[in-house]
């Protein structure tokens, strides 16, 4: 049997009252169409079809997709007649269709391959995948005739006596291909959205005794997405799961309630992830970290016995035992060595800070290279925009930066220098020297008892 899967991916969702299309909102840092995509292995061919901003949804689509554009959305049954008309799928040599709509994040590939089987191996014409849930408001209802389907009514259609079934529709459906050409155009728009529903086609093989297989599933695997309440709902469920995941594999939570973590995270065995942190993007977390409490990271690498407190590590890398916050922020492109401290209100960017050196409290470190052992005391900074370009500053091995200095880049501290406090350092200081600029520090006697005398005669 040669499998066909299609995804339905063209809607609006205007429920969600949002300027981005629905398919592409966010679930765990994926777009909801990804989990859809990913859901459909074992089939032949796959298309997508869109509609609704289509440019933007076209970006998010696996290689191995094609795409289908139904330029007016008129339904379900619409789109799969739209499919049906494009010349990719006049070639196409399938006996049936698996079609799944694009906003059903949490729905299993091993449940897919159960419709699959369930309708193939016994010929049937059609199958569905369908749910008893507690609240089945918005959703199609399933009308039985023992365990097949004799057909479905949406919601706006549906009598009250149709809205009190529990089982509900879950838009996934594996049809005989055959079956689907001879009769997708037999599905009327007299219903009260006035669109074609792929749902008749239940109705239509009933009637023509044909078998719609039903393979029943938990309710939150078909759960759709239709609102942003609805989205949060599913992030939860999708967030439980993946915690779980990493706790199987020696991941310790403290507050899972209050930590947000995209689903391309990688946590190694023996973290510690404390109470409201995120997690997001490209982000590595390496084995016996300390994450938080209070901090995000993103799109980082976070080395083997790092602690992370109270901090934001954005676009960097740290290696092993770096020691973050609090309140520290590390800027795109920061790149930590080992045992490197980058510690209470301090700033990195677009640096390089080699091992053993510390940037222990209050300074600003940015487009900076600074060697092995390096100190940077507190307040220091590098002046690194002249307005119109940014500059570099190097720092060689074993150099200490004294507090409150100030070094206006492009300069160069030399191997073992030191830079004297409060100083503002325009030229390269050679290794081993001292660098200091300051004016001689000048006492005035009785200052302040003669500023006192001039506020009293006034």
């Amino acid at each position: 049997m040669k499998i066909s899967g299609v995804i339905l991916a063209a809607g609006k969702g205007t429920r969600m009252k949002s300027s981005l299309p629905k398919v592409l909102q966010p679930v765990l840092g994926k777009p909801m169409i990804s989990y859809a995509q990913s859901a459909l292995t074992n089939v032949d061919n796959k298309y997508v079809i869109l509609g609704h901003e289509s440019d933007s949804v076209r970006e998010h689509i696996f290689d191995d997709y094609k795409i289908v554009e139904q330029e007016e959305q008129l339904g379900t049954g619409h789109a799969v007649i739209t499919l049906l008309e494009s010349d990719d799928f006049k070639l196409d040599s399938s006996d049936y269709l698996i079609i799944i709509p694009g906003d059903v994040p949490l729905i299993d590939k091993n449940e897919i391959d159960k419709l699959i089987d369930s309708v193939t191996k016994n010929n049937s014409t059609l199958g569905l995948i369908t749910a008893e849930v507690k609240n089945p408001s918005g959703y199609g209802r399933i009308i039985r005739n023992k365990n097949n389907a004799k057909k479905i009514v949406e919601e706006s259609d549906a009598s009250d006596d149709e809205k009190s079934i529990s089982e509900i529709n879950s838009g996934i459906y594996c049809i005989d291909k055959e079956f689907l050409v001879s009769n997708i155009n037999n599905i009327k728009s007299d219903n009260v959205q006035n669109e074609f529903y792929l749902t008749d086609l239940i109705e239509i093989a009933f009637q023509k005794k044909q078998d719609a297989v039903i393979v029943q599933v938990i309710e939150d695997t078909i759960k759709g997405v239709n609102s942003m309440s609805q989205l949060n709902d599913v992030e939860d469920t999708l967030k439980e799961k993946l915690i779980s995941a990493h706790m199987d594999n020696g991941v310790y939570f403290q507050d899972p309630s209050t930590t947000y973590i995209d689903e391309t995270v990688k946590i190694q065995s023996g973290t510690k992830i404390f109470a409201n942190c995120h997690l997001t993007g490209n982000t590595e977390i390496k084995e016996n970290c300390e994450i938080g409490p209070n901090s995000l990271i993103s799109d980082s690498t976070i080395g083997e016995g790092s602690k992370v407190l109270y901090s934001v590590v954005d676009g960097s890398d740290i290696e092993s035992n770096g020691q973050i916050g609090p309140y520290a922020h590390l800027r795109t492109g920061s790149s930590l060595g080992d045992n490197v401290k980058v510690g209470a209100f301090a700033e990195t960017k677009n640096s390089k800070i080699s091992k053993d050196s510390k940037v222990p409290h209050l300074a600003y470190v940015g487009d900076a290279d600074l060697e092995e052992g390096v100190n940077f005391s507190a307040g220091a900074i590098t002046v690194n925009y002249d307005g119109k370009e940014k500059h570099k500053t190097e720092i060689k091995k074993g150099a200490f930066v004294g507090s409150d200095a100030m070094l206006v880049a492009p300069v160069t501290i030399g191997e073992g220098a030191m830079v004297g406090a409060g100083s503002v350092i325009t030229k390269d200081v050679p290794a081993k020297s001292l660098g200091i600029e300051r004016n001689q520090q000048k006492n005035i006697d009785g200052y302040m008892d003669r500023k006192k005398s001039s506020k009293d005669k006034k």
